[in-house]
Parts: C-alpha cells; structure tokens; sequence
C-alpha cells in the first residue's frame, strides 16, 4: 500500500511541474533563494557606489551645457551596462550540470529564462531606483520637468532601466555559452571594450567602423539620454574656455602699413564695406562727453555748450561712416602711401583684444557657433527619437534572451 502512495506522489510531482507556467513560478522562487543565500544582493550596494563615484564627476556639467550633457549620458550608460552585465554574467554558467541534468528530466528552457528575465528585471528595477538616488543626492541637478513623462528623473530613470536590462539579457547569453564561470568572466571585458569603444558617443570612431555603433547598447542609450537631456538645446564651452584661459597670451608682430592697406582691400574684408564702423553722432553730445570725460567743472560745461551754440550747429547729427567710405578714406590719402613701407610692432594680449571686441559679445558668438557646428541629428528632443532609442534596447533585451532559449536548448549535447 505504501509503495503505490508512494508511485502516486511521484507521478504528482512529474505531472504537477510539466507545465510551463509552474516552472516558471519554481525557477522564480529558486532565484530569489540565490539573492539571500548566494549573496546576489550585493550588486545592490554595488550599483549606489558606481553611481556615487559617477555622481561626483557628472553633478556639475550634466544638463549644464553641451560637452556635459554628453559626458554625462556616456557615465550614465556605462554605469548601467557595468550593472547589467554583472547581474547575470555567472548566473547561468555557475549551474549549468544542474541545468542539464534538470533538462532531461523535463525542464522547459522557455520557462526557466523566462524566471531570469522576471527576476533580473526586478533586480535592475531595484539597481535603477538606487542609482536615481545615489544621483540626486549627490546633486545632479536634474529638470523638473520631463519630456517623455512629467519628471525628467523618471525620463533618465527608464532609459537607464532598458540600458541596465538589456545589458543583462546580454550576460545571460554570454552565461549560456560559457562552461565555467572562470570562461564568462574572461569573455565579459572584451564584450564591455566593445560596447564602449564603439558606442560612436563621446569617441570619435573611423568611417570604416562607425556602422559598427548601430550593433552596440551603448550607442542608443547615449542617444537616448542626451536627447532627454537637450544636447542640441544648449551652448558649447570648450572653444571659449580655451580662448578664456589664453587670456594673459601676448599675440602680434611686426607689421607694416602697406601689408593692412592690403589687408583692408582684401576680399574677405570688403565684402563687408557696407558694416558702420562708426554710428551717427549728435556733436552737441559728443562735445559735453568730451567735457566730461576731461574733467571740465559745471563751468566749463556750460561754456561748452555756449560755444557749440555760437557754431550755430548744436543738434547737428554727423552721418554714420562705413567701413567702405573708411577704406577709401585710406586709400585715397597720400601720406598713408608715402609711408606703405614704414613698419611698427603691435603687442596686445588676448584679453585686451576681446575687451576691444566686447568680451561678452565674443563668448556669445563663439558658443553660438560652436553649438552651431557640434549639432547632431540622433541627439535631437523630440517623442519619435526617444522612444525609437527605447524600443531598439527593447529589441536588444529581447533578442538576446531568445538566444538565451535557442543556445541552452542543445545542453544536452554538451560533453562536458
């Protein structure tokens, strides 16, 4: 009697565990065992230091200007490629006899990467949330207002959600494929070399490799996040804080009067013969300015403006000379061109020459331009981008836990 019991409960068991859907509960629950009992939940603490050391050099230039924006969204998806493929490098690799040997007696591999994809997408849930965190109390400063959701933290949150799981879909194959954990590890590098190098974000790549980029996780998260952050939106700094800090440099020469004469008529100057180089000037106001600017007394202001008054031309508004008149001025004078040959040396340093210029009116103009010329299309902000950029890291998750399924499906052929 006890035998056939016995026969009964075993033959239970084999049909209460056939079913797909209760494997997929059992591999779940054997996962979360390995988060307690095998210590996964270490990348956990792992992932808020990361982000903390990242949060460090990021907090005062993301979502700041250009170059930041974009520095920042390559930290970003490295920190959450660097998270995801820790996640499930050994995951699969460090029970792989248990894995055969429970496929031959009736495992599903559909229902047990399936269990994986459930709990690592928990898992970089978690990471995610704690990374977001780690960086807003570090102090990066990010906009209240999103572009994909109400909150621009939510917006960066989920990128770095997809980046983060489809970096562990990623592990998991490179998992099925290895034998030993020792195999994984050394594989995980080059793949990590890869994803970064050839991300086509903040290294330039070469013409022949730069098709290259649209096969990495890295090149559409970068995308992703600094189309959130506004790339294209924002001014560019380096050329201007390179001219800045070149401020005490002396610059000029020997020059003669003959070689600006030519400078002067040179094509690239009289094009602009039509710019005023001097606006009209009213010389009642020129001459009381004058008195001030030397000094005069209340008295001899007054007496100015007697004197303008006996010229008889007072209100008199001079017309605006442009540089075209200017240089015919100076063409047409013969002493400047009995002295062609007479040389003089010129020193200014660049800061007196951006004084002269009008030291702000420089900086907005090279920002200007320089934003101008670093524009690029696939960071531009709009719906339709980023969430082109969501649905190819989706594609990625998805793809690779397919072959997750196709490469484990052949275990039983391993030898080892």
């Amino acid at each position: 009697m006890a035998e056939v019991s016995a026969q009964k409960t075993r033959r239970f068991r084999r049909i209460r565990h056939r079913g797909r859907g209760s494997q997929v509960f059992i591999y779940l629950g054997k996962q979360l065992r390995f988060f307690i009992n095998e210590n996964d939940w270490k990348v956990l603490p792992m992932a808020a230091v990361i982000a903390a050391l990242v949060g460090m050099v990021i907090r005062k230039r993301f979502f700041i200007n250009m170059e930041g924006s974009l520095i920042g969204a390559f930290a970003l998806t490295c920190v959450a490629i660097w998270n995801g493929c820790f996640n499930s490098i050994q995951s699969v690799c460090r029970e792989r006899p248990i894995i055969k040997r429970e496929h031959r007696s009736g495992m599903h591999i559909s229902s047990y990467v399936l269990a994986h994809m459930i709990y690592q997408l928990m898992l970089c849930v978690l990471q995610t949330g704690l990374t977001m965190y780690v960086l807003q109390i570090l102090g990066v400063k990010f906009p209240a207002k999103g572009f994909m959701t109400p909150w621009m933290i939510v917006d960066v949150g989920i990128t770095m959600l997809m980046i983060t799981y489809a970096s562990d879909m990623m592990s998991l194959f490179l998992s099925s494929i290895s034998h030993t954990t020792t195999g994984a590890m050394t594989l995980m590098p080059f793949v990590l070399i890869f994803q970064l190098v050839f991300s086509g974000g903040v290294i330039p790549l070469p013409a022949w490799s730069q098709g290259l980029s649209a096969f990495t996780i890295s090149n559409y998260g970068i995308q992703a996040i600094a189309s959130q952050s506004g790339y294209n939106e924002m001014p560019m700094v380096t050329a201007w804080n390179t001219l800045e800090g070149m401020k005490n440099r002396e610059v000029g020469g020997t020059v003669t009067v003959g070689q600006i004469m030519d400078f002067l008529n040179s094509e690239g100057v009289t094009k602009y013969r039509e710019k005023e180089v001097l606006p009209a000037i009213n010389l009642n106001e020129l001459a009381m300015t004058v008195g001030k600017e030397a000094g005069l007394s209340e008295e001899g202001l007054k007496m100015v403006e007697e004197g303008m008054k006996t010229l008889g031309t007072p209100d008199e508004t001079t017309k605006p000379l442009r540089l075209g008149e200017l240089i015919d001025i100076l063409n047409g004078s013969p002493a400047l061109q009995a002295r062609k040959d007479k040389s003089f040396t010129v020193k200014m340093t660049i800061g007196e020459l951006l004084d002269l210029a009008g030291e702000e009116k420089v900086k907005d103009i090279i920002q200007r331009a320089t934003a101008e010329a670093s524009y690029k299309e696939e960071y531009e902000r709009s719906g339709i981008n980023i969430a082109g950029n969501w649905f190819m890291l989706g594609m990625f998750a998805m793809f690779f836990a397919l072959l997750s399924v196709l490469v484990l499906e052949f275990i039983d052929k391993d030898k080892r």
